[in-house]
């Protein structure tokens, strides 16, 4: 899609863009295919036998040639890169830079040079030292909670359960107690994080107005 979105603001002709974004289809369709075996492996009678015994199989091996196929997209696109940076390294030089984007991106890099400089460890007071330690924590209890104790943070409920049959049609049933910490440790360490990020961009601007850059340690 982010072809397609490119396309469309270069005003390409819309036929031109479907023909040739058309080979997506064989990227997508084995995806696909395999959420639609999942599903049908699923279904079962009302004696408790499946309705498709032959889909769990299928969708097994249809998500390995799904991971195949999107390994292998992921390759070829970076050989034709890589081709193109080379053997057209000349055209992309002589392509000019945009002065706005260009002046853009510098400001960038200066406020994140700020930014890094700024927040070293060795340079913050004590206290957004402690919100990262604190951060740190809460998101490693979070993880460990949810990896090594699932069984007590959720539900059992899959993919393919029915919310309404599975969990009374409440999405929050899904949590159990430990699961609800787990959550707000999460949520914690993610505004510990943000507190701090507000506060090293507001230092980065501050430093970045002085005109001056402290040198990065080595």
């Amino acid at each position: 899609w982010p072809t397609s979105v490119l396309c469309g603001i270069m005003r390409l002709s819309l036929l031109q863009i479907m023909v040739g974004t058309l080979p997506i289809v064989f990227l997508i369709f084995p995806t696909c295919l395999t959420g639609a075996l999942l599903y049908m492996a699923s279904l079962q009678t009302g004696t408790g036998n499946p309705v498709f015994p032959w889909a769990g199989t299928a969708s097994t091996l249809t998500a390995s040639s799904t991971a195949m196929v999107q390994f292998g997209s992921m390759l070829v696109a970076a050989y034709y890169l890589e081709q193109a940076s080379e053997n057209r390294a000349d055209e992309v030089k002589a392509i000019p830079d945009d002065k706005e984007v260009k002046e853009a991106d510098e400001k960038d890099e200066h406020m994140r040079k700020c930014y890094t400089t700024v927040t070293q460890w060795n340079a913050i007071p004590i206290w957004a030292k402690l919100i990262l330690i604190s951060s740190l924590v809460s998101i490693t209890a979070s993880c460990y909670m949810v990896q090594f104790f699932s069984y007590m943070c959720f539900v059992d409920h899959s993919l393919t359960d029915s919310i309404y049959e599975n969990l009374g049609g409440n999405v929050g049933n899904l949590f159990l107690p430990l699961g609800w910490i787990s959550v707000a440790l999460f949520a914690l360490s993610i505004l510990l994080l943000e507190i701090f990020s507000v506060w090293g961009k507001q230092q980065a601007k501050n430093l970045a107005a002085s005109g001056t850059t402290v040198p990065l340690n080595s």
